[in-house]
């Protein structure tokens, strides 16, 4: 009888495999591609300056290549992708902002030298983690990027330090990067 069961779902599984729209969901861990030396980085003593002290674009992942699954975009045609950054700014002193922003680009291209895919900006607060969490999706430039079988990344940070008060420093963390990405088998 269990087999008889066994036999019957596993037909149920195989006859469900064959409908649809023969889609294949990919996760993609960007974050493990990473090298650990550049996911956390230490900011400061920026010091307190009328107006603030701007640190300019100081890049924390500098133009890092990233090998995407060999041969995929050869048998599929990637449709969409929707990728997930997460962050954490750990102010340990001072006030100040920052803006975080996140370069892919193909690899004939320096990432600088494209739009940020993601800018966000933010408040820093002396002993306040600020948890950072941007979903992006419907960008057409990730699917082109992820039709490729690399592509290069840059993240990089703007500080902006107090007016007054206490040096601002503290600690930038990535916490996750991942994309997930459907494709449609070509010749479908």
């Amino acid at each position: 009888m269990r087999s008889r069961r066994f036999l019957i779902g596993a037909a149920a599984v195989a006859l469900l495999a064959g409908c649809g729209a023969r889609h294949l969901v990919l996760r993609v861990n960007l974050f493990s591609f990473m090298d650990p030396a550049y996911r956390q980085t230490n900011f400061g003593p920026v010091p307190p300056v009328p107006g603030g002290f701007w640190t300019g674009e100081v890049a924390l992942i500098n133009d890092q290549p990233i090998s995407l699954l060999q041969g995929l975009g050869d048998a599929t045609n990637v449709q969409s992708v929707d990728l997930t950054f997460d962050a954490q700014a750990i102010d340990v002193d001072g006030a100040g902002a920052d803006t975080v922003r996140l370069y892919l680009s193909d690899p004939a291209t320096a990432p600088q030298a494209t739009p940020p895919v993601i800018q966000l900006p933010m408040t820093l607060s002396p002993g306040v983690t600020d948890t950072l969490h941007v979903d992006l999706a419907g960008d057409p430039r990730l699917v082109s990027l992820f039709q490729g079988k690399s592509m290069r990344m840059s993240v990089t940070t703007s500080l902006r330090g107090p007016s007054s008060g206490n040096p601002l420093s503290g600690t930038f963390k990535i916490t996750g990067f991942e994309a997930v990405v459907v494709a449609g088998w070509k010749g479908f």
